[in-house]
């Protein structure tokens, strides 16, 4: 059974046959129960009967006036029910001229006692006897024992039983349908988010659609959200992979042209010091390029199921690095959040995008930059502020685009913001450029 819904059917059907046989058997044992009861209390009002009709004659037998019976079945001559007195020889002093099929033996019981016998007639009739002992005085002060025996057929008490059990039976069995039935329904209708979710896999595998449909139950959303994360990193590597082999074809363009212009056909010209020095700036500046694309091509983009991420030991760490690239400048690092400030971003990433960030804001000569993270409303901001010369208010929009630098008079290839937008952008977040209060630039890191 490899599917959820005939194992939840499956399961529902065997909950139900138990709770149907386990409810008919105490439903059946009650009703038996108390109609056995009742049938007792019947009896023994015949017998009470008796005795209020009975008395000693001379003889010291007791006699029974049938005029005084409050019960016509015992005075009438109709099979069903029967009635006789014994003395304690098991002499017959008195029956009911009504008949049964089958009359139980005497039991031995003591004065006052009751006695209930279910007698088998054969495997399919049974009668039920009530044996009762009582003592009589009689005028010489002596006591006399007799016992009181009433039978009955109770053909009508076991016909009704019979048609009880049936319609017992017969009535929970439907009732077990039903059920079943509305069981089946609710299933339908509670696992319809999960085939629903089959339906929208299929249809990303067939191109109709990207991403999944989210409209989905509290339980299934994360999933959802973590599928189509899933998707979007993919999409985004395969998009990254690509950007990252343009942009590399475009670096190299420059130093390939510079070599390709020198004149290296004569060993003097071979030779010449300025020659060697472009030699070795543009090998190690294409060596250079090439590591940094591949740091870029190998990042991990989201990862919606990653364990999440503290920046500060990060931060603290760059921190510690760019003091030591810029000696001249007396950085401040001031970082500003709590614990629970967490990330689901690769700690590599998080290098390469804080890196690429705190670096520039280095660079261009800042001296207190500002990191601070908060938590808006389904949203994760982490924010950096310097104090350096900001974004020219021209290029704001642009400079995140690959290949745009702020300033052409510094080193680089103008890649940097664009790989943290491309990686920000991989987590499904967001970069934003605009003018700190500190008086520099503020780039915002939102995460969704």
């Amino acid at each position: 059974m490899n599917s959820i819904t005939t194992r939840l059917i499956f399961s529902a059907s065997l909950v139900l046959a138990g709770f149907v046989i386990l409810t008919s058997l105490s439903v059946r044992h009650s009703v038996h129960t108390r109609a056995e009861q009742a049938l007792l209390d019947r009896m023994q009002g015949m017998v009470y009967g008796i005795l209020g009709a009975a008395e000693l004659d001379s003889q010291n037998l007791l006699r029974v006036n049938e005029y005084e019976l409050p019960d016509q079945r015992l005075t009438n001559a109709l099979p069903g029910t029967y009635a006789e007195v014994l003395d304690p020889s098991g002499n017959r002093l008195w029956s009911s001229p009504s008949k049964v099929v089958s009359i139980p033996p005497l039991a031995s019981i003591d004065v006052g006692e009751w006695k209930f016998i279910t007698h088998a007639v054969n495997d399919a009739e049974s009668v039920r006897g009530l044996q009762f002992a009582t003592s009589w005085l009689t005028e010489d002060g002596n006591e006399e024992i007799f016992t009181i025996q009433v039978v009955d057929e109770a053909v009508e008490y076991t016909q009704q039983l019979r048609k009880f059990d049936r319609n017992l039976w017969l009535s929970l069995l439907l009732s077990a349908m039903l059920l079943l039935l509305v069981q089946m329904l609710v299933l339908a209708w509670g696992l319809n988010p999960l085939s629903k979710i089959g339906r929208g896999l299929k249809r990303i595998e067939s191109g109709d659609d990207e991403l999944l449909d989210t409209r989905l139950p509290l339980e299934l959303k994360p999933l959802a959200n973590s599928i189509n994360t899933l998707l979007g990193s993919e999409r985004n590597r395969h998009l990254r992979y690509r950007n990252v082999m343009d942009d590399l074809a475009h670096s190299l363009k420059t130093p390939l042209s510079v070599l390709a212009n020198l004149d290296l056909e004569s060993d003097n010209q071979k030779n010449k010091p300025e020659n060697q020095q472009i030699l070795h700036e543009q090998t190690r500046r294409m060596n250079d390029i090439i590591a940094y694309h591949l740091q870029r091509a190998n990042a991990r983009g989201s990862q919606a199921l990653a364990p999440p991420l503290y920046p500060l030991p990060i931060i603290q760490r760059l921190a510690q690095s760019l003091r030591k690239v810029y000696p001249e400048s007396e950085l401040r690092f001031t970082p500003k959040m709590k614990k629970n400030f967490l990330l689901r971003v690769a700690e590599s990433d998080m290098m390469e995008i804080l890196g690429n960030i705190l670096e520039n804001a280095c660079k261009y000569g800042a001296t207190d930059i500002v990191v601070t993270g908060t938590k808006r409303d389904d949203q994760l901001l982490l924010v950096i502020d310097d104090n350096g010369p900001g974004f020219p208010p021209t290029e704001v929009e642009h400079l995140a685009e690959r290949g745009r630098r702020a300033d052409s008079t510094r080193e680089g290839q103008g890649l940097g913001l664009a790989v943290t937008r491309e990686l920000v952008e991989s987590y499904g977040g967001e970069l934003k450029l605009g003018t700190s209060p500190l008086g520099g630039a503020r780039v915002s890191l939102i995460f969704s």
